[in-house]
């Protein structure tokens, strides 16, 4: 059964049928050995988020192989069982891609963290002026100390993969946004993953 799908992008519509996210989910090489695993609308989501985000969907495939493999080869946080309805039973992994550096360093400099730093470099006792030498350091530490530091210790977030568990496998339903809300992401995976993987209609 053919269906067609609706996208807007910078105010034109582009239509897409589930032949042509079958090709697209070839091109970006998702993995025979999980294909079957992973819903029509997920693909979807990867062409959304690569014309709309410019998201580059092996990004996220990589996530979904590192998940496939344990999820130990990550630097993002590991993976989170949802605990309340409507998603209670399913889970959530983070991806990360660059358009998330500036989410990341906010997150890493709050509770005081950036004010040490101005404080440590520009210390009145080092210099009385402030000198560009100490610009650039607090430059350079901003930006790549507060990712470093969640990089090794796993905490670095970006949107979520949701998936489900059956026995012993993933199945891969959807992306999403941290604020998308969790009534909204149910109705999405009712509509259009159910008819996927029919287990899915004992979650939502």
């Amino acid at each position: 059964m053919e269906r067609t799908y609706t996208v807007f992008h910078k105010e034109k519509t582009l239509k897409i049928n589930n032949e042509q996210l079958s090709k697209f989910a070839s091109h970006v090489r998702l993995n025979k050995s999980y294909r079957d695993r992973v819903s029509e609308l997920l693909i979807l989501n990867l062409f959304v988020y690569s014309i709309e985000f410019g998201i580059n969907p092996r990004e996220v495939i990589e996530e979904i192989e590192n998940l496939e493999s344990g999820d130990g080869n990550t630097q993002t946080k590991p993976a989170e069982e949802f605990t309340r309805p409507p998603l209670a039973g399913l889970w959530h992994k983070h991806f990360f891609t660059a358009r998330f550096l500036p989410k990341n360093i906010l997150n890493s400099l709050q509770g005081g963290v950036l004010d040490n730093l101005v404080n440590e470099i520009m210390d009145p006792s080092k210099s009385s002026i402030i000198t560009e030498e100490m610009i650039s350091e607090l430059a350079h530490r901003v930006i790549n100390e507060p990712v470093r530091q969640r990089s090794n210790s796993n905490k670095l977030t970006g949107e979520w993969i949701i998936f489900a568990k059956k026995g012993s496998k993933n199945y891969y339903l959807c992306l999403s946004t941290h604020d998308a809300g969790d009534d909204f992401i149910a109705e999405q995976i009712r509509d259009h993953c159910v008819r996927d993987f029919p287990f899915l209609s004992d979650y939502v």
